[in-house]
């Protein structure tokens, strides 16, 4: 285990979002007791508001690059992390914070750097023409290394290939050993099969050391293996047990019949 505790020490302006919210009204502290802990819950019920606060205080990188420390959206993130007292068994930084939607913008990211090194690269093949081989070697190093780099971590490249392989392959190369992932629904670009190949990674992560929190509501993501699962849709959130969670009631008899659900709408 890496995060223990979180707790709210500080919650005097209740006006003020995400203060605002019914799950932080009656919030005290959530503890973590095992490698994987899943949040779940209605939309709106405090989730995700939840989970940045906790990326803010650990000051964990962000999967789009853009730290929330930058993003204007995300001020609420930062007054929730003033908020919040994180206990650590071992304070770690390794990890990141994901948002589905911050993935394509770090695609994009990726995709600038190596199209801006090989611009640079064909610049210095015109500029060193007449220099040495030395000279050209040089000053090529940083950008044919940035290429290098890139081509280790994702191969042909993450933009070459579907959302759900890149998706995949984001986490083969970014999950490290003793690392503390919060994944904010990362079932988003996945089919139900790469989604049990989501859950292989992770539990290999995990017996690496790594400690994963994550917002889901698909029914195979919350079934992962030894998990705690703890439901927003009560204050304070309360731990509960997968078969009594109602997306998966309401999958479950929805592929039982789906007729039944069909012909009343």
């Amino acid at each position: 285990m890496l995060l223990k505790e979180v707790k709210l020490i500080q919650n005097q302006n209740d006006r003020q979002f995400p203060f605002t919210l019914p799950i932080l009204r009656d919030f005290h502290k959530l503890s973590f007791k095992k490698p994987i802990t899943i949040l779940v819950g209605e939309n709106g019920s405090g989730k995700s508001t939840f989970l940045e606060g906790i990326a803010a205080s650990s000051d964990l990188p962000v999967a789009g690059g853009v730290e929330l420390s930058q993003d204007k959206e995300m001020d609420h993130a930062q007054t929730l992390a003033k908020a919040l007292k994180l206990t650590w068994m071992q304070k770690t930084k390794n990890g990141f914070f994901l948002r589905a939607e911050d993935f394509i913008s770090f695609v994009r990211r990726i995709k600038q750097m190596k199209q801006e090194a090989e611009e640079e690269l064909r610049n210095i093949e015109e500029e060193y023409k007449n220099k040495s081989a030395f000279a050209k070697g040089l000053a090529s190093m940083p950008h044919a290394r940035t290429i290098a780099e890139l081509k280790h971590l994702y191969d042909e490249g993450l933009d070459v290939r579907s959302h759900g392989e890149s998706y995949l392959d984001y986490f083969q190369a970014r999950v490290r050993p003793n690392g503390l992932y919060l994944l904010d629904e990362p079932e988003t670009p996945l089919s139900p099969m790469r989604q049990l190949s989501l859950i292989s990674i992770i539990l290999d992560a995990v017996k690496q050391g790594s400690q994963f929190i994550i917002i889901t509501h698909s029914p195979i993501i919350m079934a992962l293996p030894d998990a705690d699962i703890y439901s927003f849709d009560v204050h304070p959130p309360q731990l509960i047990q997968y078969e009594e969670i109602e997306h998966v009631q309401i999958t479950k008899n929805f592929l039982d019949s789906p007729q039944s659900f069909l012909r009343h709408l």
